[in-house]
């Protein structure tokens, strides 16, 4: 099980120059169409072949009526018209992705490009021979993303899988916090307590929120802290634990003597904690049902939780504000607990977005839209919009909303053709950079700068032994033997929060290693062990990952 050695850590290296796929894409008003069809530069007057490809594009529902379906839109107009190629999209439920890739597989009609977030999913298509190798096609078409590929090292070594072949797509990507454990500030001050800094401090200002009417109303209707989705998670990770009962990565792994561990009682404090805010009537007694968060950030907005785990907020904190003007939200440090101090999930500075299906008929076309998607004027229209309809330049040369709503109507909901965007540090990347940010805006730049300070930390690291893309892939064999056994875990877990007195945690922590060594766990385990003492000197640990710029 010995997976090939990654050489040295990643760092940026100077890339070689390479002609750019797209010329000027997005400096142009909306009836520029002066844009190469191809990334690499024609001396004929004859117009590029096109191929036809399909691609698969998230729906996330929030597409106004008026501008059409997520796959038929002005964008994806707009990308057939500038791009290489005619792109059939095929529409994606972001929270069902998978369930829907399934079914496309199993029927034959996956698109050629695959844009999934997910890569142990990703993984497994690969250990069922589903995806392309991309090594040799990169090298003999493409321009841009080989010259990504060439700046950032550790990109290649996130996408090569254990035949030490490229078989994935991906991005460098800011190293900011992704995940932020806010807390109302203005119900601290209302209540005249302190910022908390352990976990039972938590505990108590989440149970004062629930018991002393912070929001003023006279009744007992505020949540101390949510339980669902993100903040379950981060939860999780206050005590250096990366099992979470949303999602499907779970990680229970961490490092201790050297060795690879699998840290049960990271895991049986972690639930027992959750236990005690659920007993405690400190949280949605629904909260398991609310798979994806939807009902708990309902919650947040309408001003009715007090602590609260999420991604940057900035729509919700928008509605939060219109319905409690004077809400107050701040990130803050995860509180400290036995096993020491951690932090909640980090961007990954490498991001894997995507692959190629192995059945795809026209690499070559494939690989001039890579291109295509991954150059900056690509980035910059599918963020931004068109020059002069949706923003200008500003003062600090950063593109500015010329009119808020329009952008907000017609740009906002197509940012997942950006999942090749380069998202690594630049002079107009991210909030902080905008020309004029909104107040709502600046709030969330603070809440950027305070979360930076509180989470990009190697002594308050996060969970577990490296990120999960940087991890190796679990044969097919273990990766079933992991899926089932984590299956029947999550269901004890649950069901230890929510049961009282007649399930214990220590009940479920005694069936769940049960469940775990039952299914085969432990070569899982020892899977993960080999391949940390052969490659433990060169491979990408959690140490590591403070460093790549």
């Amino acid at each position: 099980m010995r997976q090939k050695r990654w050489t040295g850590r990643a760092t940026a290296t100077v890339a070689v120059a390479a002609a750019l796929a797209v010329v000027a894409i997005g400096c142009g008003s909306k009836d520029d169409t002066s844009t190469a069809n191809s990334p690499k530069a024609s001396t004929s007057a004859a117009p590029a072949k096109r191929g036809n490809i399909t691609a698969s594009l998230y729906d996330r529902g929030n597409i106004p009526a008026e501008e059409g379906t997520i796959v038929n839109n002005r964008w994806t107009k707009w990308v057939n018209e500038k791009g290489p190629n005619d792109v059939k999209f095929v529409p994606i439920p972001r929270f069902e992705s998978l369930q829907k890739y399934n079914v496309l597989f199993a029927s034959g009609s996956a698109p050629d490009m695959i844009f999934e977030f997910d890569k142990s999913y990703l993984g497994q298509l690969y250990n069922q021979k589903q995806l392309m190798p991309l090594d040799d096609i990169i090298s003999k078409y493409s321009t841009e993303y080989k010259a990504r590929l060439e700046k950032y090292p550790a990109l290649k070594k996130a996408t090569t899988m254990p035949d030490g072949k490229m078989y994935l797509l991906g991005r460098p990507y800011n190293n900011d916090p992704n995940h932020y454990l806010f807390i109302r500030a203005d119900w601290l001050k209302k209540l005249n307590l302190q910022v908390p800094t352990t976990a039972d401090e938590l505990f108590n200002v989440a149970k004062a929120f629930a018991e002393n009417d912070p929001d003023g109303n006279g009744k007992k209707d505020t949540q101390g802290i949510g339980l669902s989705f993100i903040t379950g998670i981060v939860l999780n990770h206050m005590f250096g634990n990366g099992f979470t009962l949303f999602g499907t990565d779970q990680l229970p792994w961490d490092l201790k003597d050297d060795h690879v561990i699998h840290d049960w009682d990271r895991l049986q404090a972690a639930i027992a904690y959750q236990k005690k805010i659920y007993d405690a009537g400190l949280t949605d007694k629904d909260f398991v049902t609310d798979k994806n968060g939807a009902k708990s950030a309902q919650d947040w907005m309408a001003g009715k939780v007090g602590i609260y785990g999420s991604s940057l907020p900035t729509k919700n904190y928008e509605t939060l504000k219109k319905n409690v003007p004077d809400a107050e939200i701040i990130p803050i440090a995860l509180p400290k607990t036995e096993f020491g101090s951690f932090s909640p999930l980090l961007n990954n500075p490498i991001a894997v977005t995507g692959a190629i299906n192995a059945a795809a008929k026209d690499p070559e076309a494939i690989v001039k839209e890579i291109d295509f998607m991954a150059s900056d004027a690509f980035k910059n229209t599918v963020n931004n919009g068109l020059e002069g309809e949706h923003y200008k330049k500003g003062a600090n040369g950063c593109p500015e909303p010329i009119d808020a709503e329009k952008t907000k109507k017609e740009v906002s909901y197509i940012a997942d053709l950006n999942m090749l965007a380069s998202l690594a540090k630049d002079s107009c990347t991210g909030l902080e950079n905008k020309a004029n940010p909104t107040a709502i805006e600046k709030d969330m730049i603070k809440a950027v700068q305070e979360g930076r300070k509180a989470y990009v930390d190697p002594s308050r690291p996060m969970p577990g032994i490296t990120h999960k893309d940087f991890l190796p892939l679990l044969p097919q064999d273990l990766t079933q033997i992991n899926a089932n056994a984590n299956k029947t875990i999550l269901d004890l877990a649950t069901k230890a929060i929510v049961s009282g007195s007649s399930y214990t945690v220590e009940q479920f922590i005694q069936e769940a290693k049960a469940a775990w060594d039952k299914a085969g766990g432990p070569k899982v385990d020892a899977f993960y062990e080999e391949w940390y003492q052969a490659n433990k000197k060169t491979a990408i640990l959690m140490k590591d990952i403070y460093e790549i710029k």
